[in-house]
């Protein structure tokens, strides 16, 4: 396979973990690989650590992945969002792209597994490819396993959920290009964008094969390792009792201005049901009588119908 295929790390405060994690991207099994990293302004020790990986990997003889820092005029810290998008956008082109999170760990055949499953496809159309992976405590333990990803996935499986995490996700360039083709996505979370896209213009493909460690601990940044009930709880609290669904409807209307041109007529229909853009009885009842789940778990769908009655 000659595909190549560009990782996107971006690190923040990375110090306890980043060593492991970057052996396990020095350890891959496919060859023509190029680290990509964006520091997010840092002030530990992990651009020291990212700089002796990038002089080791340097002074390799046998051609192996090598590991480019962006430099930046102006570092700043953009957060995980806008630092993920710099990524993808200042990296070299090339076949594939996969998102990858500091403290972490890849199975040796994590990448060699993607770009199989994506060499089946027909790489004309916005392809993502999502593979399995198990929960992990600090010591790197095995404490649980994911819920499986429930395919074919579809458009409506991607507006009030996520189905793939992160560091899971590998692109094709179509993908990518469509992407950017909007004309903004500093605010938009690059892992549930590139999923809309891949479900509404193209394939969403997933391999349960367990490809990477999850590592769950005290400082993680998002809760997407949480217990199911306590996730349950999430829900209710951010989008009964909180603003969560009005970040739902600001995604989605920017998703529906930016691609409404390119959309089928079914799924733009569907998107519009939900952008909640005006005040309508009738899609009210649309959406609180929507034929179809939009969540894999009963919790979940609970919480958004709930959010719905109330017209949230």
């Amino acid at each position: 396979m000659n595909a190549r295929v560009n990782i996107l790390l971006s690190t923040y405060n990375g110090e306890q973990y980043l060593s492991e994690q970057l052996d396990s991207l020095l350890q891959q099994t496919y060859p023509n690989i190029t680290i990509y990293v964006r520091d997010d302004g840092s002030d530990d020790h992990t651009l020291q650590i990212l700089e002796k990986y990038q002089t080791k990997c340097r002074e390799r003889q046998d051609g192996g992945p090598q590991i480019v820092i962006l430099q930046e005029e102006n570092p700043a810290n953009l957060g995980y969002m806008k630092s993920f998008w710099t990524l993808l956008q200042k990296c070299e082109r090339a076949d594939y792209y996969a998102f990858c999170d500091q403290d972490d760990v890849w199975l040796p055949t994590k990448i060699e597994c993607g770009v199989a499953a994506m060499e089946r496809e027909k790489n004309d159309i916005p392809i993502l490819y999502s593979s399995g992976f198990v929960y992990c405590n600090e010591n790197m333990e095995v404490t649980g396993y994911p819920v499986q990803i429930t395919v074919p996935v579809e458009f409506k499986d991607v507006l009030f959920y996520t189905p793939a995490f992160g560091f899971t996700i590998m692109i094709n360039n179509k993908l990518r290009e469509q992407a950017f083709s909007a004309s903004s996505l500093e605010d938009m979370p690059h892992d549930g964008w590139c999923q809309k896209i891949a479900a509404s213009m193209g394939k969403f493909v997933y391999d349960r094969t367990v490809t990477a460690k999850y590592r769950r601990h005290a400082s993680t940044v998002t809760y997407a390792g949480v217990r199911k009930l306590n996730l349950v709880f999430k829900w209710i609290k951010n989008e009964i009792f909180g603003d969560g669904m009005e970040e739902y409807y600001r995604v989605l209307r920017h998703f529906y201005d930016e691609y409404e041109k390119v959309l089928s007529d079914e799924n733009k229909e569907t998107l519009y049901v939900f952008t909640k853009r005006e005040k309508s009885f009738s899609l009210y009842l649309k959406r609180l009588f929507w034929k179809e789940r939009l969540r894999p778990s009963l919790g979940g769908e609970a919480a958004l119908r709930i959010s719905f009655l109330l017209n949230k």
